[in-house]
């Protein structure tokens, strides 16, 4: 990477941080705040929601978000018809996805009635249509743009969420709607800023074109699946194990990793910019190098911080969730690092490879989370979490980096669960 693009890549990465840091720390700051007026089974029933809507979000969407934005910057001068044909096809598969996805919920209903199903289709459809519009925003090339979205969409359901929690007490039901309304006027103010009418004509559909992008996006979809297999089955796994209050508690401590998903974010987004655009692999393995041990530097930090984060942002009786914590920390590290080395499929547009990895790791996860439950509880859940990212991490890196393994890198990887093991041992002898 030359200077001028050091300099891109930096100035980017502040853009992101602006949007991705502000957006999702107002988000984390929302916990202790559910904490105090949530009960744990309460707490436990809305994210096993928003974990079934982040496992149908990309079954519904085909996943042609992702699409979407790498046939955008495909081209530096993308010519008018061209850009008017790739957003029309895809925005018309988006729909036409989501309208067979709701017949098929729907009929599923009449047999087996889903709780809060109103709210779960709503969010679905709309967590699907805003990273649409964000990444046209992105593929345009308006970073700014995208970074102003991520924090308006935040301050709105931090506002709704302390008008009908807070206001009108209306516990679970106030979160669904603040999210709700968030997306709708988030949504909006997107579509407005990417002059979606204008590109947007019906008859620009292209058969083939959307042939070739669901051929890229699709293998994306049970991708994202397995991920949420190995980040969030458990929590279904936890109901059926230990209760809705086990899981509430669970919940309160996967919260606390959105920092570093934080941080992720806001270094991932750039990068990705800048490696799809350039065909530079002394780059990507120099910035690999960095990511990872920055990475796993930070998870390690906040690892040791954990039971202070507990003690202060969160009610007493969730005190105990810092045990967790220090392995979904180095979970999310290996889940960013493990993305990191998947930017090589996607400028290879070979994005199947990436879901055959993350299947892998996910049906290990899943494996050791029924092994361990019965023994050592939500211990073994968030022990299966790193685990399952961690093969994932080390497949892609032994076929990717084949012949040029960095053996440092390698052993700082595999070291890091042992310190976690010794962080937690430590802790317990300490505070008890």
């Amino acid at each position: 990477m030359d200077k001028a693009g050091g300099k891109r890549l930096f100035k980017e990465t502040l853009i992101y941080s602006v949007g991705n840091f502000g957006s999702k720390i107002l988000s984390f700051l929302l916990l202790p705040f559910y904490t105090f007026f949530l009960s744990s089974k309460e707490i436990g029933e809305y994210d096993l929601l928003i974990s079934a809507v982040s496992l149908f979000v990309p079954l519904s969407s085909l996943q042609l978000s992702d699409a979407v934005y790498r046939w955008l910057i495909e081209k530096p001068d993308i010519l008018l018809s061209d850009k008017k044909r790739i957003i029309s096809t895809s925005i018309l598969g988006v729909f036409f996805s989501f309208f067979v996805s709701l017949v098929l919920f729907l009929l599923y209903d009449i047999y087996s009635p889903i709780k809060y199903k109103g709210f779960f289709i709503s969010l679905v459809f709309l967590n699907g249509l805003f990273p649409y519009f964000q990444n046209l925003l992105r593929g345009e090339g308006k970073i700014k743009q995208y970074a102003v979205s991520g924090i308006l969409t935040t301050f709105f359901i931090v506002l709704f969420n302390f008008v009908f929690v807070y206001f009108f007490q209306w516990k679970v039901y106030g979160i669904f709607v603040a999210n709700i309304i968030a997306y709708i006027i988030a949504i909006i103010i997107v579509v407005i800023e990417t002059r979606f009418v204008y590109y947007f004509d019906i008859k620009s559909f292209d058969k083939s074109l959307f042939k070739r992008m669901c051929a890229y996006s699709l293998p994306l979809v049970p991708n994202l699946m397995s991920w949420w297999l190995i980040s969030s089955a458990s929590k279904f796994i936890i109901l059926s194990y230990l209760g809705a209050d086990a899981n509430g508690v669970y919940a309160v401590a996967s919260r606390f990793p959105v920092i570093l998903t934080v941080i992720n974010s806001v270094l991932l987004l750039p990068i990705q910019d800048a490696v799809l655009k350039e065909n530079n692999n002394e780059t990507f393995e120099k910035l690999f190098s960095k990511f990872v041990v920055f990475e796993l530097a930070i998870a390690l930090l906040l690892s040791v911080l954990s039971p202070i984060m507990t003690k202060l942002l969160v009610a007493d009786k969730y005190f105990d969730t810092w045990r967790y914590m220090p392995f979904l920390f180095l979970g999310v590290s290996y889940n960013a690092i493990g993305a990191f080395i998947g930017l090589a499929y996607q400028k290879a547009k070979n994005t199947l490879k990436i879901t055959i990895t993350t299947l892998i790791g996910a049906i290990i996860s899943i494996v050791i989370s029924f092994v361990t439950i019965n023994n050592i509880g939500l211990q073994g859940i968030s022990v299966a979490f790193l685990v399952g990212f961690l093969i994932v991490l080390l497949i892609r890196y032994l076929v990717i980096f084949k012949g040029r393994y960095n053996k440092k890198i390698l052993v700082l990887i595999l070291l890091a669960p042992i310190v976690c093991c010794l962080f937690v041992y430590y802790f317990n002898k300490i505070l008890y």
